[in-house]
Formats: structure tokens, sequence, C-alpha cells
């Protein structure tokens, strides 16, 4: 990973917080953020600038993020009209869809597929954020929003 960073301008993350390998039960995402950060100041040493790698990990899950637009799961087969209301009623109860998240068993992605058994992460997580819109997913999750910010930045002087 050493070399391979130094080819690039910057390098981030996008971790979920959930099941993340190692983490201590109840460990922040600004601590584990904090630990992934202290980890690579010690793998590079001195020589080099802090700014050009961070991490970003998602609280909880990505698809925390998928609530920010739960009419997109309509994009999954054999999903009905019930399950996308049963989605509305969960977004309903948390501030941001970044707060969607009661234990182990109420995962933004256990929660999804309790309700559309159908849902693939790698097939219809991608479709259903394209069809929700960055824009709409850095509306409803500040934190996400915080972390694009900060890479738009990146590309000014």
């Amino acid at each position: 990973m050493y070399k391979l960073c130094w080819n690039f301008d910057f390098v981030t993350s996008l971790f979920d917080l959930y099941g993340f390998p190692g983490r201590p039960s109840g460990e922040s995402v600004e601590d584990l953020e904090r630990r992934i950060n202290e980890a690579v100041d010690k793998l590079f040493g001195k020589d080099w600038d802090r700014k050009r790698v961070f991490a970003y990990v998602q609280r909880h899950e990505f698809e925390g993020l998928l609530f920010s637009d739960v009419g997109a799961f309509m994009l999954v087969l054999g999903v009905s009209q019930r399950s996308i209301q049963s989605l509305k009623e969960i977004r309903a109860r948390f501030p941001t869809p970044e707060d969607i998240d009661d234990g182990p068993t109420t995962t933004p992605s256990k929660r999804i597929l309790k309700l559309v058994p159908s849902y693939r992460k790698r097939l219809y997580g991608p479709l259903l954020a394209e069809e929700a819109g960055l824009a709409r997913i850095r509306a409803e999750c500040p934190r996400f929003d915080s972390w694009v910010s900060r890479l738009e930045s990146l590309g000014s002087p």
C-alpha cells in the first residue's frame, strides 16, 4: 500500500462501521477513523503529507445511504408497495438515514433484506444510489456530505 499511495495525489477509503474487522464493540466512527489514520501515520512515518491519505468510515453501513430515497427501491425485482411503505416508515423514525441502526439485527441491510428479500448489495446498491442521486444522498446524510465536500475541495488550489 505504501508504494501504491505515492502514485496518487490523494487516497481515501469508504468502510462500513458495522462489522469492521477487529473493531472493539462500541468504538465510534470517529475513533475508528482516527485509529486507521494513526496506522497510516505509523506505516508512512514522518515523511508524508497527512492530508494526502485519510480514512472515511460510513456510519453503520452503506445501505443506510439508500434510505435517502426509498422510492428508488422500485428498481429491485419483486419489491412490493407494502415493502416500500415499510421502508418509508423506517426512514421516518430516524433523524437521518445515517442514524438507522438499533443493533446487530436492525442494521440497514438487515432491514432491507427483511422487507426486500431479492435485494443484492453488489447488484442493487449502486443502482439504487444512482437512482437516488448524489445530491439527494448528500442532502439527507450530513456525514457523507462532509466527506464528499472534502473530496471536492481537493481539486481546489
